[in-house]
């Protein structure tokens, strides 16, 4: 008789180091393609056998994701609903933790689009509001492990009641030391499009903000500044705050003293905000020049209407993306920015998703034309090496004195937006002498989105190599098509 003999189990010999770390890798080292298996996969792997459930529950940092889904609470309201977290919170023992608090509903729908504009109310979301304090309950006592804290929600009745509990003052426990990163985030991009802020009975936002971050105060102010010293990214995507009180409460100046600044701050997004929400000139101007550290800047739909009150330098500025709307003061904004050595900046025109805004002219062509030609007249970014525009409609003669102010740049891409590419054609000057000037000298690749216009930008490409200065660089070139419609020319 033939007898299969056993093969050795080789991943149980393996060092309990060198298993905890495949753990860590399995948990935190691959993409989250769902919020429950990433939620759970801690849990399956302490429940494989007693050596991987020991070596699972010693290794707190595995449990660090406390990630809360409010749908499988109410689901599970039986058996407390909270039970998982509390789990969680025990296994991570003293590690530093990220919290990841979801209030969306399974099948995404335009709910408040189709409500009325005067409530926020649906019995899904009222349940979702209904939990917060339950949750932060447990969590509060553990806000010295905080390292990062992230909500999102399909409507703004979870948010506000997240918002009412962070902006209270606590009289007892430990201060968010720890804490890096602030996204809140309301997914409903629609009603961004509206200049007044639905729900209306719900746009104040009331409170110190994030003052049950900042630890116990008797004062009316943090005495800590800055009050959350290891901040360093902050998203605010669909949610407004109290823009001064944030300024002066959260970034740090305290009384009888001047103004501080938040030298951690690293990282700034504000997006898709209601007109009427949005931070005025010296509130945004203020915000800006609390975080002069400042790597990375989103403006979407967003900031100020007007422009900024004064000057702002930003020095450490390398990344800035800006999706403008058909309201709003761009050159004004544009104008008060100092960012030397920017690296990236990416240009989006959103303006044909706004409505109902106090002005009646669109404007989107004008707007384009307006801030690439500011640019293109100002030195605002002489270090500029990555462009990227989104359906940017702007005349060919504006793109071409824009890519002529831009000599540095080494990547450029283009998403919707055709006219940029005869822009790059060398320029015909008789005064030129030898050789005729090419925009952009420097570039290294072009990427288009579309090949609508592969013929157009092979016919540049070819341009450039013929009667550039630069032809011997630019007479080797090659182009790959990525994804089915993407085209991507490179030269060298």
């Amino acid at each position: 008789m033939n007898h299969r003999v056993p093969q050795p189990c080789y991943i149980r010999k393996l060092p309990v180091e060198i298993l905890s770390k495949i753990f860590m890798l399995a948990v935190h080292g691959t993409p989250r393609k769902s919020l429950r298996s990433f939620m759970m996969m801690p849990h399956a792997l302490a429940s494989v056998n007693l050596h991987w459930r020991t070596v699972a529950i010693c290794n707190h940092s595995l449990w660090s994701s406390l990630i809360i889904d409010l749908h499988q609470v109410i689901r599970n309201r039986t058996d407390g609903g909270l039970t998982l977290l509390t789990t969680m919170i025990t296994r991570s023992g003293r590690s530093s933790v990220d919290i990841i608090i979801r209030a969306q509903q399974r099948r995404m729908s335009a709910t408040e689009e189709m409500m009325n504009r005067k409530t926020d109310y649906t019995k899904t979301q009222a349940r979702f509001a209904d939990c917060m304090p339950a949750v932060f309950d447990l969590l509060f006592p553990e806000m010295y492990r905080w390292r990062s804290l992230e909500i999102v929600s399909d409507t703004w009745m979870p948010i506000h009641s997240a918002l009412q509990i962070l902006n209270e003052r606590r009289t007892e426990g430990s201060s968010a030391l720890r804490l890096e990163s602030i996204k809140l985030v309301r997914t409903n991009d629609y009603l961004s499009r509206f200049w007044l802020f639905c729900p209306g009975i719900m746009k104040t936002v009331d409170g110190f903000m994030f003052a049950a971050l900042i630890g116990p105060t008797s004062q009316d102010a943090p005495a800590q500044s800055p009050p959350l010293p290891k901040l360093r990214d902050i998203i605010l995507y669909g949610v407004h705050l109290d823009w001064t009180n944030f300024l002066h409460y959260t970034l740090g100046p305290t009384p009888n003293r001047s103004p501080t600044v938040s030298h951690s701050i690293q990282s700034l997004e504000l997006s898709h905000h209601s007109g009427e929400v949005r931070p005025t000139s010296d509130e945004f101007t203020g915000i800006l020049e609390a975080c002069p550290r400042l790597r990375k800047l989103v403006l979407r739909k967003s900031g100020p209407l007007a422009g900024l009150s004064r000057r702002v330098s930003l020095p450490l500025l390398q990344q800035f993306y800006y999706g403008y709307s058909c309201i709003g003061n761009d050159v004004g904004l544009f104008s008060g920015l100092h960012a030397p050595n920017l690296i990236e900046f990416i240009l989006n025109s959103e303006s044909s998703r706004i409505l109902y805004s106090p002005t009646q002219d669109d404007g989107e062509d004008d707007k384009a034309d307006d801030i690439l030609k500011y640019c293109a007249t100002h030195p605002l970014f002489p270090r500029l090496q990555e462009l990227s525009c989104y359906n940017i409609n702007a005349p060919v003669n504006t793109f071409t004195l824009f890519m002529n102010a831009i000599p540095t740049l080494l990547h450029l891409s283009l998403y919707g937006t055709p006219n940029a590419i005869p822009a790059l054609l060398p320029i015909q000057n008789p005064l030129a002498g030898n050789g005729i000037p090419v925009p952009c000298p420097a570039l290294k690749s072009i990427y288009m989105s579309s090949d609508l216009h592969k013929d157009s930008l092979i016919g540049t490409v070819k341009e450039r190599s013929k009667l550039s200065e630069g032809a011997s660089k630019f007479a080797q070139w090659r182009y790959g098509e990525i994804w089915e419609d993407d085209i991507t020319v490179f030269f060298g």
